[in-house]
C-alpha cells in the first residue's frame, strides 16, 4: 500500500523534492548551485523582507511580471531563492494544467539570468502529481511564498532531519503536525486556509510519499459515506482514516489508484457525475480533434490492408507466389500489428508446411460473405500450436491481422490486453476468460460497435471499426492515466512518433566499418525478417561495436 505516484516520469518527482529536503532543510545549501548557502536563515530572511512582505503587491494578476518589480535591487541570492521555491511549487503541478516548457520558462523568468535550473533538474518538470486549480492558479504567489515559510519556521524551530525519516512512524507523523498546523504569518493570513492549502498537502506528500495522499478534499474522502467500511480502527484523524481506506481499496480492486480516478472519485465527491463511455469518449475527441488519427494510424494501417488484401487475391487465383505477397505486408513500413515473437514462429510454420499454410490461409480468406466466426473457426482448426503459440488472444492476434485482407475496415487488428482494459474504464462486460478465438473477436467487435455508438451520440463521428480500433488503441495507452488523474485537462498531447531515419549506404557504411558490405547485407536482411540478432562470441571480438 502507497500513496506514492507510479512510474518513471513520477519518480523523477519524488527524486527532486528528496534533493531539496536534504540541501534546503537539513542544511542551508541549493537546489540549483550545490555548495552555495542559499537556503539559509539570512536569506530566508532577506525572501521575506523583500518578498512574502511585500504581499499587498504581488498577490493576484501577472504574479511574475509584479514579482520582476517587487525584486527589482534584491542580492542575486535572493532571486534564486525565490526561484528554487518556485520549482519546488511547480513539482506537484500536473503537465496537463501546465507543461514542463511553461515551468521551465517560468522560473527562469524569477531568475532572471542570476542562476539556472540544472538539466538534470528539468525532468521532474515534466508530469506533475496533483491537480492545480482555484486559488492555485489565481493566487499562485502564495504556493511559493508558503515554501520559504515553512523552510524559514523550519529554520527557526531548529526541527530535526529525523522528520524526514520516512521508516519512523513517530517522525512522519510529527513532520504530518508540522505541514498541516503550520500557522502562517501576516503575509498570508488575510487569506482563508484553502488559498494555501494545496501547497501544504504537496510539503506532506512529497516529504512522505508512501503514506500521505496527493488530495486536498482530505475530509471529503475520510468521511464520504461509502468508505466506512473499510475503517477498521476508528479515529477522527483523516488522514488515518485514509490511510485505512486505500488498503481496503486496494485490497478490493487489486490495483494502485488515485483518488481522482473518476470511478473513485465519485464515491466521494457528491458533486461529481461519473460517466464512464463519456469520459472515455471525451479522450477519443482529444485525439480525433488532434489530426493524427490518419496520420499515426490509419494511414500505415490501410496500406497494410492493401499489402494482405493482394495477397489473399494471389491466394484465391492460385498464385504460386502468394507467400511473397504476404511476406510484403509484413514487411510494410511502421508493420506492428503481429508481435514479433509471434512472426517469429508463424513463418517457420509457413516455410516448413506450405500446402498446410495455404489450405489455413484459404479457409480465412474464402471467397463470398461468410460470418467472422466462421472464417476464424475454420482457419483456427487448420492452425496449430507450433504457429503461434499462447492462448487464444495471441492467436487471435495474427488471425485478425490475416482477416484485414478481406476488409481493414470492418476487421481491424487486435489486442487482447487493450481491449480488455477498455472493457474495465467504461464498464463493458468482460469477455469469456474460456472464450475461443472466434468469440473473443466477435465480443470485441462488439466493444467497437458500442464505442461508435455511444460516440456518435455524443458529437463524434467514427466511420469504422477500424477508425474505433485505432482510437482505443491510442486512448489506452500509457498516458491514460495522465488524462484521468486530471479530467479537467482540455486538450492532452499526442506525441507524434519520430521518423525513422533513412538507411544507410552500405558501400559507404563498409568502408566506415572496415567490414565486408556483404556481412551487413546479411545483417540487414536478418533485422528486416526476424527483428532482432544475438551476438556470440568471446569478449574483445566487436560485438558491441
Amino acid at each position: 500500500m502507497s500513496s506514492r505516484i507510479p512510474g518513471d516520469e513520477a519518480a523523477n518527482v519524488y527524486v527532486a523534492a528528496d534533493l531539496w529536503f536534504e540541501r534546503a532543510l537539513k542544511s542551508d545549501d541549493s537546489l540549483f548551485t550545490p555548495g552555495i548557502p542559499i537556503w539559509s536563515s539570512d536569506w530566508l530572511g532577506e525572501a521575506r523582507t523583500r518578498f512574502l512582505d511585500k504581499i499587498d503587491t504581488w498577490k493576484g494578476g501577472d504574479f511574475f511580471g509584479k514579482l520582476e518589480t517587487v525584486l527589482a535591487g534584491s542580492p542575486p541570492e535572493v532571486y534564486q531563492l525565490i526561484g528554487e521555491a518556485v520549482y519546488v511549487t511547480y513539482l506537484i503541478v500536473h503537465k496537463s494544467a501546465m507543461g514542463q516548457d511553461k515551468k521551465v520558462e517560468n522560473i527562469n523568468r524569477v531568475l532572471s539570468g542570476r542562476a539556472v535550473i540544472p538539466r538534470n533538474l528539468h525532468a521532474a518538470l515534466k508530469s506533475g502529481i496533483m491537480p492545480a486549480r482555484g486559488f492555485f492558479r489565481t493566487q499562485f504567489g502564495l504556493h511559493p511564498a508558503f515554501v520559504i515559510e515553512f523552510a524559514e519556521r523550519w529554520k527557526e524551530e531548529g526541527c530535526d532531519a529525523k522528520l524526514l525519516n520516512r521508516d519512523d512512524p513517530e517522525s512522519l507523523w510529527a513532520f504530518r503536525d508540522l505541514a498541516r498546523y503550520l500557522s502562517p504569518r501576516k503575509t498570508v493570513q488575510g487569506f482563508s486556509n484553502d488559498a494555501y492549502y494545496t501547497q501544504r498537502v504537496a510539503l506532506l506528500h512529497l516529504a512522505h510519499p508512501d503514506s500521505f495522499e496527493p488530495i486536498i478534499y482530505t475530509y471529503a474522502v475520510a468521511n464520504a459515506p461509502k468508505f466506512q467500511r473499510f475503517i477498521t480502527e476508528p479515529t477522527d484523524d483523516s488522514d488515518r482514516k485514509i490511510q485505512q481506506i486505500r488498503a481496503g481499496l486496494e485490497a478490493e480492486t487489486g490495483r494502485w489508484f488515485s483518488f481522482y480516478d473518476p470511478e473513485i472519485q465519485s464515491q466521494w465527491d457528491d458533486g461529481y457525475e461519473y460517466d464512464p463511455w463519456g469520459a472515455f469518449i471525451e479522450r477519443a475527441r482529444a485525439f480525433v480533434n488532434s489530426g493524427k488519427l490518419q496520420s499515426q494510424e490509419i494511414g500505415y494501417k490501410t496500406v497494410i490492408g492493401d499489402k494482405l488484401a493482394a495477397a489473399r487475391d494471389a491466394v484465391l487465383s492460385g498464385a504460386d507466389d502468394w507467400r511473397g505477397v504476404l511476406e510484403d505486408a509484413f514487411k510494410a513500413k511502421d508493420f506492428n500489428l503481429i508481435p514479433w515473437r509471434h512472426t517469429a514462429t508463424l513463418r517457420p510454420w509457413m516455410d516448413s508446411q506450405p500446402d498446410a499454410a495455404l489450405n489455413a490461409i484459404e479457409a480465412l480468406w474464402a471467397p463470398g460473405d461468410s460470418a467472422v466466426a466462421d472464417r476464424i473457426r475454420n482457419f483456427s482448426a487448420r492452425f496449430p500450436a507450433e504457429a503461434v503459440r499462447g492462448a487464444a488472444g495471441s492467436r487471435m492476434s495474427v488471425i485478425a491481422t490475416l482477416l484485414m485482407g478481406v476488409s481493414a475496415t470492418d476487421y481491424p487488428p487486435f489486442r487482447v490486453t487493450v481491449f480488455d482494459n477498455a472493457y474495465k474504464r467504461v464498464g463493458y462486460d468482460p469477455r469469456d476468460s474460456n472464450a475461443n478465438e472466434a468469440a473473443l473477436y466477435e465480443h470485441a467487435l462488439g466493444f467497437l460497435d458500442r464505442f461508435i455508438d455511444e460516440a456518435a451520440t455524443r458529437g463524434l463521428t467514427l466511420n469504422n471499426r477500424l477508425e474505433a480500433q485505432s482510437v482505443v488503441w491510442r486512448v489506452m495507452g500509457d498516458d491514460w492515466d495522465d488524462w484521468f488523474y486530471n479530467p479537467d485537462n482540455d486538450e492532452p498531447e499526442f506525441p507524434t512518433p519520430t521518423e525513422s531515419p533513412a538507411p544507410p549506404n552500405m558501400a559507404t557504411l563498409a568502408q566506415d566499418l572496415r567490414l565486408p558490405q556483404g556481412f551487413l547485407e546479411e545483417i540487414q536482411t536478418l533485422l528486416e525478417d526476424k527483428r532482432q540478432i544475438i551476438f556470440q562470441g568471446p569478449p574483445g571480438t566487436g560485438k558491441t561495436f
